[in-house]
Order: structure tokens, then C-alpha cells, then sequence
């Protein structure tokens, strides 16, 4: 997938503001893609139409969002921040900027320290307010919390389906056993030849 790539050639009015965006997809999925294609192209009229930003750089990451370091488009967006290439990030959600709190927190706390802003579209929250990091904490710790129940659940009922003896799992073909007629697996006696 090419990256779209505006590259300064001149030196920009002061009042210009120098502006990325990072876009992420969980998986290569094609509805996966195609939101990132539209994330891409929404941001990407959404910044050329706003006058006094100046598009630098699109970041595109197909990545769960669960560790930053294994997302390197995350990371170059972090580099091209500390080398001072950007004044603002734009970004679809909280939750495609990174699932982990603590991650997302130092990432927007030291985007802060180096004067770069994160717009959060979805949440409509911008870390320029005083009161975005907190609504960013709430709203994350909330997402990730949601996130860890759903996985308690399942296993929970996965283990709840084996005590009950209801789970498919044991009751699939196995080499040396068959299936009675209840569905229940019983070893085969018969020697294999």
C-alpha cells in the first residue's frame, strides 16, 4: 500500500501549522482496510481544507494498537515529533492511537512537553485542553477495562462449557476414539493394524 508523502520544499509561514496523521488498522482484513483507506482520505481532505495547516505526513500502522513498540509508524510519527517536524497529530479515536493507558498516556504527555497537540476526532478531545489528558484517562481506562472483562468472560465460559461437559471441544474426532451415541467420546479398543 504506497504512503502519501508531502515533503516540505519551502519554508512555511509561521502561522502555518505543520500537521500529521496517524491512521491504524487491527488486521488486514478488507473491512479492516477499507476504514483505513477512508480514515486516510477523510483526514487527508480534512487537513487540505483547513486553512493555516500543512499537511507533512500520513502514518499508517496495520497493528493491534496493544504495544507501541511494534508499531513503527507509530514510532517514526514519534521521531519526526522529536525532531520537530509536527505541531499537531490528528487521529479517528483514542482507541487507534494505542489501547494501552499507560502507553498512551506517556506518548500524548511527552507529545505535550515537545509542543505537539493530538486531536482525537472521534471524542472530539485535544490534548491542547487542560482537561483532555483526564478525559483521555477516563475514556481509555474504561475502553481497556471493557476490553479485559470481555476476555474474562470468554474464558470463564469456555471453562464453565468443560465442567458442564457442553463444550465441543472434547467432543471432536480424536485418533483412537469414536463417538458414542450420546456424542460422547470413548476410546477404541480395537488394536489399529
Amino acid at each position: 500500500m504506497p504512503i502519501i508523502r508531502r515533503i516540505e520544499h519551502r519554508p512555511l509561514p509561521p502561522t502555518m501549522k505543520r500537521v500529521g496523521i496517524y491512521c491504524r488498522a487491527s488486521s488486514k482484513h478488507d473491512d479492516q482496510l477499507a476504514s483505513l483507506v477512508n480514515q486516510v482520505s477523510y483526514y487527508t481532505r480534512v487537513v487540505t481544507n483547513q486553512p493555516g495547516w500543512w499537511l507533512i505526513d500520513i502514518y499508517i500502522d496495520i497493528k493491534s494498537a496493544e504495544t507501541a513498540s511494534q508499531r513503527t509508524e507509530f514510532l517514526r510519527l514519534l521521531q519526526d515529533c522529536r525532531a520537530n517536524k509536527l505541531d499537531l497529530v490528528i487521529t479517528k479515536s483514542i482507541s487507534r492511537f494505542g489501547r494501552d493507558t499507560v502507553d498512551l498516556l506517556n506518548a500524548v504527555r511527552e507529545l505535550r512537553e515537545l509542543g505537539v497537540g493530538v486531536l482525537f476526532d472521534q471524542e472530539t478531545i485535544s490534548t491542547a485542553d487542560s482537561d483532555g489528558e483526564l478525559f483521555i484517562t477516563i475514556i481509555e481506562a474504561c475502553a481497556q477495562a471493557e476490553n479485559e472483562s470481555r476476555s474474562e468472560n470468554t474464558k470463564m465460559g469456555l471453562i464453565m462449557k468443560a465442567k458442564n461437559g457442553t463444550s465441543g471441544l472434547y467432543k471432536r474426532r480424536c485418533f483412537g476414539y469414536y463417538t458414542d451415541k450420546f456424542g460422547n467420546l470413548q476410546k477404541n479398543k480395537t488394536k489399529l493394524q
